[in-house]
């Protein structure tokens, strides 16, 4: 459980890196190509570790999940929320995205075989309230175009999809196959579009600015790799719906940062939603009846002293 949260933590940062990387020109598209390359790129040089006594068969068997958890749950997200900002704004893309817990929950009972008490739906409507509460007043000065609700909502399902497909993945083929096949993939896939070609171009104009590559180095490690790592570990003891509410800490650490080192304050009524996320937090976190209840005819339902296979 605190993988996940470290996980969230280290997300909640990513405002932080992405400022500098704005400040020299990428938007937010641009910014989601370049963690995504760059997450790759790591991958690459460390994928002998990663896939250290994985069984290739048991890969191959797995590919076509692989693929769909690659195309929804990184590249998918990225690109649905990162368009979001783009046209409703921060505040209201972040809200639409925490609609992932709602979603989490449904989908971890329809293709995880979770069972849901009133503790877990209480947690998972706490938790997307007080981001709604906690990103109130950028949501009431945002646009209300169609198009960007779309994209946000989309960017939810997305983002609940990770680990509800990953989850089963993980339990196959281990936590860094996963997490790596899913940014390779993308990373693959990006390489085709013009676009990702240009953002390179622009980056090269920059090569002699340790500032920059010093924001995208920290994102890469500590907002991607690392949390990403940490994540689908935690998925191994972890219920998708219940790692969906547990990463709503994400806006809590994003906000206090901009409070901390920004100099932004809070009304009233966004320290109240801070609190309810916390409490959504607080609901999964406590041992008890909730949302990391998995039915045991689950394939994804690795019992604390059983290990989990590895094909």
């Amino acid at each position: 459980m605190w993988m996940i949260l470290v996980a969230a933590a280290l997300w909640g940062m990513l405002g932080l890196f992405a400022v500098t990387l704005n400040g020299a020109g990428f938007d937010g598209q641009q910014v989601a190509l370049l963690r995504v390359l760059g997450a790759a790129l790591c991958i690459v040089f460390g994928a002998r570790w990663l896939l250290c006594g994985l069984d290739g068969r048991s890969l191959i068997s797995q590919a076509p999940w692989l693929l769909l958890h690659a195309m929804i749950g990184v590249l998918g997200y990225n690109l649905c929320y990162f368009q979001a900002i783009d046209v409703v704004g921060v505040a209201m893309a972040v809200v639409l995205l925490y609609t992932a817990p709602l979603w989490a929950l449904v989908l971890g009972v329809v293709l995880d075989g979770e069972s849901v008490t009133g503790r877990g739906l209480a947690a998972a409507l706490a938790a997307v309230c007080g981001v709604g509460l906690l990103l109130g007043q950028g949501v009431s000065t945002a646009g209300g175009s169609m198009e960007g609700v779309i994209f946000g909502l989309a960017a939810g399902v997305c983002y609940a999809l990770y680990p509800v497909l990953g989850r089963r993945l993980v339990v196959q083929l281990g936590p860094d196959p996963v997490m790596a096949s899913g940014f390779l993939l993308s990373a693959l896939v990006l390489l085709l579009l013009p676009e990702t070609w240009e953002v390179l171009a622009g980056l090269a104009v920059h090569r002699g600015e340790g500032r920059i590559w010093g924001a995208l180095l920290a994102m890469t490690l500590l907002g991607t790799l690392l949390a990403y790592a940490l994540f689908t570990r935690g998925l191994q003891r972890v219920t998708a719906s219940r790692a969906a509410v547990l990463a709503t800490v994400e806006p809590v650490v994003g906000v206090l940062g901009a409070v901390l080192w920004v100099g932004e304050g809070l009304l009233p009524l966004q320290w109240g939603g801070l609190a309810l996320i916390l409490v959504g937090a607080l609901l999964v976190a406590i041992p008890g009846p909730g949302l990391d209840q998995v039915s045991g005819s689950s394939p994804a339902d690795p019992s604390p002293d059983r290990p989990l296979p590895r094909g």
